[in-house]
């Protein structure tokens, strides 16, 4: 609406039942906590990963949606560094350092097709990330079947290498 707010904005399910989540809704599933503001949701897992999705206008557009999501990840108590995190948006929590993945050089006009896929920001190349299938956890770089680590890395992740990433962190 003309205030960027809903009151069903929010949709999901927890144990089999569903839930609708709008202005000040929250809904807590086990280690997962969902909370709906004005204008944001936050998503939180055991209070080490938030995620904050904002929605906002899309300003000086000239076609296409009038509305964008503004995604933010957060990790709390040493999270990354323990789990030593993977991924396409997980390695940009692996250290503090940034790092720089190649980029497209955009035309002034006509026709683009784009060849950059952040090599140099991630670790191998993207096609290694792909998924076998739509609820696969399993990749070239995967962790997740793997335990915390005892003590966080200091440094810069599992071998030193991975950085600050191409997407927001907090």
């Amino acid at each position: 609406n003309e205030f960027n707010t809903g009151w069903q904005v929010i949709n999901g399910t927890c144990s089999g039942r569903t839930f609708k989540l709008g202005l000040a809704g929250e809904m807590r599933c086990g280690d997962f906590n969902v909370r709906m503001k004005y204008s944001s949701a936050i998503f939180s897992y055991r209070e080490d990963w938030v995620v904050v999705v904002r929605g906002n206008y899309v300003y000086d557009r000239v076609s296409g949606p009038t509305h964008r999501l503004d995604i933010t990840f957060k990790d709390g108590a040493g999270a990354a560094a323990r789990a030593l995190p993977h991924g396409l948006i997980g390695q940009s929590f692996s250290s503090t350092a940034p790092r720089q993945g190649k980029q497209d050089v955009y035309p002034k006009d006509g026709r683009f097709a784009t060849s950059a896929m952040a090599e140099g920001a991630i670790d191998g190349t993207a096609s290694r990330y792909k998924m076998p299938g739509p609820h696969s956890t399993h990749f070239a770089f995967s962790r997740f079947d793997r335990a915390y680590l005892a003590a966080p890395v200091s440094g810069g992740g599992a071998r030193g290498s991975l950085g600050r990433g191409l997407l927001h962190r907090a």
